[in-house]
């Protein structure tokens, strides 16, 4: 009876471990967003962007749009357009919405940049609401 519980225990462990996201601090997240090669120009819009839309959390899952589509991960990624629901990868970034929401935020980056590419920061309500024209975050200790 004790090893059925151990096993239980673990399996749970082992469920929450992958269920834990990260949550960047504001530097963290500058540092990550330099290395994954963002304009250094932009860099404090993009800080303001994953700010408001996430927390500057990875696994951020939003509520429900008017239109029946969620928006997942870092960015806020809506999945009506740019990724799939299902396993296979899919729509206009060509991924999952589940590999937007990683910890390994490559595959999020990527498609924060296409997203941009054809639409600018006026893609994100977040960022138009919170962001645009509005004292952006200091970055200059980062």
């Amino acid at each position: 009876m004790k090893s059925i519980l151990v096993i239980v225990a673990l399996v749970v462990i082992g469920l929450c471990w992958q269920c834990e996201a990260k949550t960047f601090s504001r530097c963290e997240l500058v540092r990550e967003l330099r290395r994954q090669k963002f304009p250094e120009s932009q860099l404090r819009n993009w800080v303001c962007l994953v700010e408001k839309e996430s927390g500057r959390r990875t696994n951020a899952i939003g509520p429900t749009n008017s239109n029946g589509s969620r928006d997942h991960g870092l960015f806020q990624i809506n999945d009506k357009y740019w990724c799939s629901t299902t396993n296979k990868p899919g729509k206009d970034c060509n991924v999952t919405c589940a590999q937007l929401r990683t910890n390994d935020i490559t595959k999020a980056c990527k498609c924060a940049k296409k997203i941009y590419q054809r639409h600018g920061f006026n893609a994100w309500y977040g960022w138009i609401n919170h962001c645009k024209g509005k004292t952006l975050p200091n970055i200059s200790k980062c």
